[in-house]
């Protein structure tokens, strides 16, 4: 009796274009990652790897094969990689991210809202390849809206950078307390009167 082929291999089988590049991912795993001495070598002598997400580790060993390559990319390549990977973890802690669909029939505003609520900076969003990004940490599900207060201090941060926003409001702050965004969505009338004026000295920051 013939077994059934399962698995990617088999998914794939339809499309030639992706089994190519399905096979040439594989043969990049052996030779690049699994070599002896390798990153899968090198990464499994550390404990951290063990508690990675899936995305992350492969992002490691991505940087960790770049490492080993003779002419290595630049340091500046490797950070925006590890940048990437560190924003991705910080939305999938707050909640992941909402499509603009989603967004649309939460706030029950055509594609067009949505984008000129995006524009003028009272909603949090940015292009990523095909897609805009909007975390789910800026709206209350239950009320169909973004949270006012951190709706108020959106415009007051001076960058057009979505990431650059996301990490302000998702870092902890130890003079706040907690993280800006956290405070925001109580809508605590002292915390944002003091989220605010860090929100106003950030665009300052990024200036230095």
């Amino acid at each position: 009796m013939a077994v059934q082929e399962s698995g990617p291999a088999s998914v794939l089988a339809g499309d030639p274009q992706a089994s190519a590049l399905l096979l040439r991912v594989n043969q990049l795993v052996l030779s690049k990652l699994a070599l002896p001495g390798g990153p899968v070598q090198a990464m499994s002598h550390r404990q951290a790897p063990v508690a990675l997400d899936d995305l992350s580790l492969l992002t490691e060993l991505v940087i960790e094969a770049w490492r080993l390559e003779p002419t290595p990319p630049p340091r500046h390549a490797l950070l925006r990689l590890r940048g990437e990977q560190a924003l991705a973890q910080l939305l999938k802690s707050s909640g992941g991210s909402l499509s603009c669909a989603e967004v649309q029939q939460l706030l029950k505003l055509s594609g067009e809202g949505v984008r000129k609520r995006r524009d003028r900076k009272r909603l949090l969003g940015w292009r990523h390849g095909k897609h805009t990004v909007y975390p789910a940490f800026q709206f209350d599900l239950a009320g169909g809206r973004v949270w006012p207060a951190l709706e108020a201090v959106l415009p007051l941060l001076d960058t057009d950078s979505g990431p650059a926003q996301v990490r302000f409001l998702l870092s902890p702050d130890p003079a706040l307390g907690d993280t800006p965004a956290a405070l925001l969505c109580r809508a605590e009338p002292l915390a944002l009167e003091e989220v605010s004026r860090k929100a106003r000295q950030f665009g300052c920051q990024l200036a230095r």
